[in-house]
């Protein structure tokens, strides 16, 4: 599989959007409620992305001129990462994860969180992260979305 990770540009923002829904609609329904993907897809919008990618570093994972991937770093914060449904268990969201974490190493960032999905806890935990705590979001009608914040320390000591 010959793929490679650039940075992201504004021009890949319809695609990367489209990306994300895909996931979110793959991955989503068997752990969470209508209301909670609603959610997700609102947070993910496109002014979001396009703001997290001038606050901080944004990178698109390619395949065949594909854009299958993409992951954000803000700060010590990762975010946003998602591999099409049909590439994942092949290794590119670890690989998408190890460029983030090297350029926060990079950027001086020795400490980095995240906000899981309850259905990534496990590929974050395989990558060394530890929960912090279990939280939510109140989404009304006594609905709510559950994810973990998780850590890592970076660089090893």
């Amino acid at each position: 599989m010959d793929s490679y990770i650039r940075q992201f540009h504004e021009r890949d923002l319809e695609v990367v959007r489209d990306l994300i829904c895909e996931v979110i609609d793959a991955c989503y329904p068997s752990v969470y409620s209508g209301e909670a993907i609603k959610f997700f897809k609102k947070y993910h919008r496109y002014e979001n992305i396009l703001k997290d990618a001038k606050e901080g570093y944004t990178i698109v994972l390619e395949l065949e001129n594909r854009i299958i991937g993409t992951g954000t770093l803000v700060e010590g914060n990762i975010k946003r990462v998602f591999v099409k449904p049909s590439y994942q268990q092949k290794g590119l969201g670890k690989m998408i994860m190890k460029k983030l974490e090297k350029k926060a190493l990079a950027n001086g960032v020795c400490f980095v969180v995240l906000q899981s999905s309850l259905n990534a806890t496990v590929f974050y935990d395989d990558l060394g992260y530890k929960i912090v705590a279990r939280t939510f979001i109140d989404l009304g009608n006594k609905k709510r979305l559950d994810y973990y914040e998780m850590a890592k320390k970076l660089g090893g000591r």
